[in-house]
């Protein structure tokens, strides 16, 4: 039986509150199957035109990367970010609290972000996460990611087209031709099964989704009330002090 949907966390002010049910499929290929009741309490999902890049080239400047990893390897401490590149709240986190957790934690070595990208919402989340992933290969998912939240347009609307993914690519200084031939690569399909299977398997309420790994213990579910980076001071810093 497929676990019951999960109570989402207080939401900030205007946010949209989206509950997502999540059942494991396949005993063989380890693939997760999601099935998404998304609730929008708030009007209007088009957040306009996509003609800006985001702000990722300082904020990311000088720290490592490793595929879906941003940090140092030896921070002690990870918080994985289950995403949904067309979900409007995670776009609200990547413009309210991301850079804070980036600057006060990612940064000075102390915590690690992992990307866990799902594709719940429909094709145009499917296409993005692949070149997400693919855009780790050169490493630069996190500025694609950003970039990417910075043009999102309303959900299965068409928006990721390959003249926006090109565009963006060319932005954060990607190799086009090679970011198309690792998208559609079965390596790239075995991640985003492999973080579907994840989720399933923490049982993921919805998206985003915060997960604290303290060295290589078992990841533990956190709710921020607020995507405030006092929110996330008090929980990053339990757990540094554990």
């Amino acid at each position: 039986m497929p676990p019951k949907p999960r109570k989402r966390p207080p939401r900030p002010a205007g946010a949209r509150n989206r509950n997502l049910l999540i059942a494991a499929a396949g005993a063989v290929a380890v693939v997760a199957v999601l099935v998404v009741v998304s609730i929008v309490v708030t009007g209007g999902g088009d957040n306009g035109s996509t003609t800006t890049t985001g702000g990722s080239s300082a904020l990311f400047a000088g720290i490592p990367q490793q595929g879906t990893t941003l940090g140092a390897p030896s921070a002690p401490v990870t918080l994985v970010q289950f995403e949904d590149m067309q979900c409007p709240v995670c776009r609200e986190y990547q413009e309210d609290g991301f850079s804070g957790v980036v600057d006060e934690y990612v940064r000075p070595g102390k915590v690690k972000l992992r990307f866990a990208g799902l594709a719940f919402l429909g094709s145009d989340s499917e296409k993005a996460l692949s070149h997400v992933l693919a855009a780790g290969k050169q490493g630069k998912l996190w500025q694609y990611v950003d970039a990417l939240y910075a043009n999102q347009g309303a959900e299965n609307s068409g928006w990721v087209t390959d003249e926006l993914l090109e565009r963006l690519a060319g932005d954060v200084g990607l190799d086009w031709a090679r970011l198309q031939q690792d998208a559609a690569s079965s390596e790239v399909k075995q991640e985003a099964q492999a973080s579907a299977a994840e989720a399933a398997h923490l049982q993921v309420p919805g998206t985003p989704s915060f997960f604290v790994q303290i060295g290589n213990g078992q990841p533990y579910h956190v709710q921020p009330n607020s995507f405030a980076i006092d929110e996330f001071r008090t929980i990053l810093d339990d757990a540094l002090g554990q």
